[in-house]
């Protein structure tokens, strides 16, 4: 049996956790309970050069008992990395369009992911202009992003396509930052600004994919709402993040982000 471990949407800077320490004890942890592989989803750091870094130095840590991957959450590619820098393997811990092959017939496939306003209201979809407001009050609007969020998802839904077939007869576990699912959402009609921040959160179309390809496992991020595994057909999606632990907007249960990073890792098995 293979041990593998997720989590996401850990916020290293935001939540004021230096780094060093959270490496430190994350490894310890690790190599304690035997976990053979760890995947972060995204959203580590708001600058992508130190996420890498951080996931390079959790690797040295652990040494060749733990591979370690990680993911881009939107918030990790709001500085330190260019468009076309995000869609390439420029590091061998980058999971983006990566497959790692684990067990006997495992295969983790990873993906940034990304949103095409799917998961908003029907009625938003008709008439909001999602790219404006995006524009204006969202934080992804600081990306690099050269091609539209429609035509920025469409190349999701595409390798992911592309790596599903490659892969076809193994045991698929997929790993994004976003929302691949509808039946994950939440609404709030007393308040717009949440519901026109409900277009960006992910993608209907890519959960359709998946369990159509009866992917055994989804991990994703990104809405900070910790819920109970979902599952639906033969797809189980999980959806644990650390979340933020802050006075303003505390989503944590104790004042421990090790407590909660520990709590809220996924842990599963090839």
């Amino acid at each position: 049996m293979v041990k593998l471990g997720f989590s996401v949407d850990n916020h290293f800077d935001v939540n004021r956790i230096d780094p060093d320490e959270a490496a430190r004890r994350q490894a310890a942890y690790l190599l304690a309970h035997h976990y053979a592989v760890y995947i972060n989803a995204g959203d580590s750091f708001n600058d992508f050069q130190k996420t890498l870094a951080y996931y390079h130095h959790l690797q040295q840590l652990v040494g060749a008992a733990v591979q370690i991957r990680f993911l881009a959450g939107n918030h990790d590619l709001v500085k330190g990395i260019s468009y076309e820098e995000a869609q390439r393997p420029i590091d061998p811990l980058y999971l983006h369009e990566q497959a790692l092959a684990v067990g006997d017939n495992t295969v983790i496939i990873g993906n940034n992911g990304w949103y095409d306003y799917t998961l908003a209201p029907q009625d938003l979809q008709q008439t909001a202009d999602f790219a404006q407001w995006k524009r204006a009050y969202w934080i992804d609007s600081a990306i690099d992003q050269p091609v539209t969020d429609a035509e920025r998802m469409a190349r999701v839904l595409t390798t992911t396509r592309q790596a599903l077939a490659a892969n076809a007869g193994k045991r698929v576990l997929y790993v994004t930052h976003f929302v691949p699912t509808p039946a994950a959402m939440y609404y709030s009609p007393e308040h717009q600004w949440w519901q026109m921040a409900t277009g960006m959160m992910g993608s209907a179309k890519l959960g359709v994919m998946l369990e159509q390809a009866q992917v055994a496992a989804v991990v994703f991020g990104h809405l900070h709402r910790r819920q109970a595994p979902l599952k639906r057909g033969g797809t189980t999606y999980y959806h644990q993040p650390m979340g933020y632990g802050l006075k303003r907007l505390n989503e944590w249960q104790t004042a421990d982000w090790f407590h909660e990073w520990e709590s809220t890792l996924v842990t599963l098995t090839a």
